[in-house]
């Protein structure tokens, strides 16, 4: 009998006017509650039935309730949402239809418009579907939302892929053009290099080849020819097929999945290097010097070239590995015997070069995901980098350096890698932190890319991986510009890549710069803004591909949970709520909180996670730091959220 009573409607509007209001990002739970952080980095709760009326991520103003010593939110004003579209399980029965969102922190209950046609529309409980939103709870009578799509039927072994790649809305299949697929500058020369024993080396599977080799010896030293696919031979500029490689920017690859950046006819035929074919390419010649320096000028030119030799990683790995290979194993002719021990040995001192003058980062396993028909995870292999990986990467890296350095001096513009080394901010951080290891140096030549170098040398000679996690922290991100700039932790004055044009849009690009070079001709103007959007494109390429190793990890160790098996596991990252921790064997990563660091509780409150210094204490004795070799054993398996949690095995106190 209140509801419209005028005087207690006035009353309420004055309370609301005179109690104060906080601006703030919602920041959900997975146990119902929520908190608001404001602008100014503070926290308010939010109680389970007031956050039924926001969304994770929403931008809100709420009243701020004082109740003693603790204070709470009430959602009032939508300030702006995140959430436009999710996705979600559509649960489809005689009684009630609903959704479930793939995000376990979007709660809410959520009413469906025009739910009583799905099921005439061929949607099924348990389909996968992509959800907009019509109306939020704060400016309406609930949330209203629309099934927009079908992602995936609801017994699609493979459903986790489109999943995820809806989730951060990438494509899911390769696109497709109409095209005569003709070469698109027949006024620039290419050389007639088809005779030349070329040959690639990728994995066993690999379709899109883009890289070619051939090496000969001479008395400076070696000539290395890098002959990279040149698809910008057929995608001409500003058409729609274009714009559409731009849009994606990269190839995205998932466990047994790829969709290419472009159409299939080109990414895994007509500009793949198979061997045997005719293909056109865009060449760099490099002199290395007997000590591994590169010598003299690079010359960069166009090309036909034709591979010989279709090679894998394995087969070259273990023949240069082995004085002797035992019967059945890949042996290669006098040929590519010889080109091989030439290129191995021109590409050892080249390392050895770069470890010396340059900076070199530790390599680090790669691990493959191998899926059976149910798409799920039956092995998990380990695979260090072997001889023919250092090969190849180091006839990239030197590539990439020279073009650069041809494209700072050509162009002054292209796509290049860049790094300036430690946060401004950060530089007298991180020359005290160095001087507790008796390395003097002066913050001011930190900022440059000759101090850093010289830095990073003697670092290296420490061979002291806590040290290496603690200056890796104080490091800005790694960017991509449209104008020259060092690329500190490469140790490098230039990197532009221009390896991979098939699969990186920012490498088409580069390939575009460098014929305009050699054609004589103007090139197109670099949209300033490039960088951003391949970031932004790499970023959700990248979640994408957590969540899917994430989810593929959970499924595959369910078993082992609260089981006694021990991981050998290496500490990359200390937080105060714990540690986390990558399993040598086959790379998942796993939380360890501060409370299962010990053995009780009452040693739980002795311990404490100091993110700043990157280390573990009980008491005043560090007892863990980043960079330590742990024994973890595997206590809780979240595939909801994609979380593994481990305990010590031998636990602190």
């Amino acid at each position: 009998m209140f509801q419209d009573n005028p005087l207690l409607n006035q009353l309420k509007q004055k309370m609301q006017e005179n109690t104060p209001k906080r601006t703030g990002i919602v920041k959900a739970s997975d146990r119902g509650f929520g908190f608001l952080e404001t602008d100014k980095g503070k926290r308010f709760f939010i109680a389970p039935s007031e956050m039924k009326k926001v969304l994770h991520g929403d931008r809100i103003s709420a009243t701020i309730q004082e109740n003693g010593d603790k204070s709470s939110a009430q959602p009032v004003e939508l300030k702006e949402t995140e959430t436009t579209e999710f996705v979600a399980q559509l649960s489809i029965n005689d009684k009630r239809i609903s959704i479930k969102p793939n995000n376990p922190l979007l709660h809410g209950f959520f009413k469906i418009k025009g739910a009583m046609q799905l099921a005439n529309k061929g949607f099924h409980d348990g389909d996968w579907v992509n959800v907009k939103l019509l109306t939020h709870a704060l400016e309406g009578n609930g949330f209203l939302i629309e099934i927009v799509e079908k992602i995936a039927e609801f017994n699609d072994p493979f459903a986790y892929r489109l999943i995820a790649v809806a989730t951060h809305k990438l494509p899911n299949k390769a696109p497709e053009f109409d095209h005569p697929w003709q070469v698109i500058d027949p006024e620039l020369t290419r050389q007639d290099l088809t005779k030349m024993p070329f040959f690639t080396i990728d994995g066993v599977n690999t379709q899109d080849m883009d890289d070619a080799l051939y090496v000969e010896e001479n008395e400076n030293g070696w000539a290395l020819t890098v002959a990279i696919s040149d698809p910008s031979a057929y995608v001409p500029e500003a058409t729609d097929m274009d714009i559409e490689a731009k849009k994606r920017a990269f190839t995205l690859y998932l466990p047994n999945f790829n969709v290419p950046m472009l159409p299939r006819d080109l990414s895994d035929s007509l500009c793949s290097l198979k061997e045997g074919e005719k293909r056109a390419t865009i060449c760099c010649t490099m002199q290395i010097g007997k000590n591994g320096e590169l010598v003299g000028e690079p010359n960069f030119f166009a090309a036909w070239i034709k591979s010989h030799y279709r090679l894998n990683y394995h087969d070259v790995s273990t023949y240069l590995e082995n004085d002797e290979l035992t019967e059945g194993q890949w042996k290669p002719n006098k040929e590519l015997s010889h080109l091989l021990k030439v290129l191995n040995e021109a590409t050892e001192l080249r390392h050895q070069w770069r470890c010396d003058n340059t900076v070199v980062i530790k390599s680090q396993p790669d691990y493959t995901l191998k899926l059976n028909n149910k798409g799920e995870v039956y092995e998990i292999l380990c695979e260090p980098r072997r001889t023919a990986n250092r090969l190849v990467e180091e006839s990239m890296i030197i590539a990439n350096v020279c073009a650069g350095d041809f494209l700072a001096k050509h162009c002054n513009a292209g796509v290049f890698n860049v790094h300036s080394g430690f946060a401004s901010d950060r530089l007298t951080k991180a020359a005290s932190l160095l001087a507790e290891y008796e390395i003097t140096v002066e913050a001011t030549s930190l900022a440059t890319l000759d101090g850093y170098i010289k830095m990073r040398q003697q670092v290296a000679l420490l061979h002291n991986a806590y040290l290496d996690h603690r200056l890796r922290r104080l490091l800005t991100y790694a960017d991509t510009s449209a104008t020259p700039a060092p690329h500190f932790t490469m140790g490098v004055s230039h990197y532009a890549t221009w390896t991979s044009p098939i699969r990186k849009y920012g490498d088409l690009i580069n390939h575009r710069l460098i014929k305009s070079v050699l054609a004589e001709q103007t090139a197109s103007v670099i949209d300033a803004d490039i960088g951003v959007h391949l970031n932004e494109a790499r970023k959700c390429q990248r979640m994408a591909e957590r969540d899917v190793n994430n989810l593929l990890y959970c499924r595959y160790l369910k078993d082992q949970e609260n089981s006694d098996w021990r991981y050998k596991a290496e500490i990359f990252d200390i937080v105060k709520a714990g540690c986390r921790v990558r399993v040598q064997e086959n790379g998942a990563t796993f939380f360890v909180p501060s409370s299962l660091l010990s053995k009780t509780t009452a040693d739980a409150k002795k311990v404490e996670c100091i993110r700043e210094e990157g280390v573990i204490k009980v008491g005043e004795q560090i007892e863990l730091q980043l960079g330590d070799v742990i024994d973890v054993m595997l206590t809780s398996v979240k595939p909801e959220s994609r979380q593994l949690i481990a305990k010590l095995a031998e636990p602190l106190g």
